[in-house]
């Protein structure tokens, strides 16, 4: 659990209805129990009086417990999505847009605490439709929106060595959310607290950190071996 922070509303339904509400209301106490708990387990029964709904309305509304998670988890990185759009479509070079890009992704996992712990369920329980509802919600908008930046910084001669736009995916994903999914290592080891002054820092780090990486390289570094190519490397 993050210090005594109060869980933020769910990006809006795409198109609200009456008939919905129910819904909507599943899907809000979810995601304030799993932010309070920082992603631990929350019952039916617990959502549901949260709620102030029958148990028997996850089963009509999702089909069952998995159904209603893989749903919330679905909103959330539907709004990633667009806020992928709208940066896509602004002003700046491959630089500011992937700079904006790091820092959204890192406050993402502030602001969802739980995602990491309810994706890695997801990923061991859900069938190949949940799989695939989640790579059209999550990946492929961000793979190929890191693809379009590493493909403009290709064209400028602005890479400094071949970079696999797959690998590049795993890795800002894994930078960016491992904090949150180990915070304890904060808390017990460094005696940190992961908040929003932590939080502004790593940002700041990450996106240091893979701009760098991307850079012209100088004498020194171009004189080291070079990596094993991969599959879909952009060069």
């Amino acid at each position: 659990m993050i210090g005594q922070r109060v869980a933020l509303p769910l990006p809006p339904a795409s198109a609200p209805a009456t008939a919905e509400l129910t819904r909507e209301l599943l899907l809000s106490a979810t995601h304030e129990l799993l932010y309070d708990r920082g992603g631990a387990t929350v019952s039916i029964s617990e959502i549901c009086g949260r709620a102030g709904v029958n148990v028997a309305m996850v089963k009509y509304c999702f089909g069952n417990k998995n159904g209603l998670m893989l749903a919330l988890i679905t909103r959330i990185t539907d709004s990633f999505g667009a806020e992928l759009q709208q940066l896509a479509a602004s002003d700046g070079d491959w630089r500011v847009k992937l700079d904006r890009h790091l820092r959204e992704v890192v406050r993402n996992y502030m602001r969802y605490p739980y995602l990491t712990r309810v994706l890695m369920d997801q990923l061991r329980s859900a069938d190949e439709e949940g799989h695939r509802s989640l790579s059209k919600s999550l990946v492929i908008p961000m793979s190929d929106f890191h693809r379009q930046l590493l493909e403009e910084a290709r064209r400028k001669g602005e890479l400094s060595r071949p970079v696999d736009p797959v690998l590049f995916f795993f890795s800002v994903v894994g930078m960016c959310e491992f904090v949150f999914a180990a915070e304890p290592w904060l808390t017990f080891t460094f005696g940190i607290e992961l908040d929003d002054e932590l939080v502004a820092r790593y940002a700041d780090h990450v996106s240091t950190l893979v701009l760098a990486s991307l850079q012209p390289e100088s004498p020194t570094r171009r004189s080291r071996p070079e990596a094993g190519r991969g599959l879909n490397r952009i060069e």
